[in-house]
């Protein structure tokens, strides 16, 4: 029997992303908004160069509150949290139907 050979994330991911077709779907946009929400979130943290620890800091709530926002299962993301933290990393919020 051969063993396993284990591999990292970032090298499945890597390796992955070679097949065109998965590239097309990894690079699509989600078309789920609590997922896309909080993709934003983390991304608009990381480029703030902030841990969730600061951001929660600077909103005044708790670094678990942060995760819970960013987690991609959490569905109860309220509009007055949503726009706290575009105005602490001076963004603006947008909501749109389409």
């Amino acid at each position: 029997m051969r063993k396993a050979k284990l591999v990292t994330f970032a090298q499945h991911k890597k390796r992955s992303l070679k097949d065109p077709a998965f590239r097309k779907v990894f690079n699509e946009a989600d078309d789920d908004i609590f997922i896309e929400t909080a993709y934003q979130l983390i991304q608009l943290r990381k480029s703030a160069k902030l841990t969730q620890a600061q951001l929660a800091k600077k909103l005044g709530i708790s670094q678990q509150a942060i995760a819970r926002l960013e987690s991609l299962s959490y569905k109860g993301h309220s509009l007055s949290t949503l726009q706290r933290v575009a105005d602490v990393l001076h963004k603006k919020l947008r909501l749109q139907f389409v």
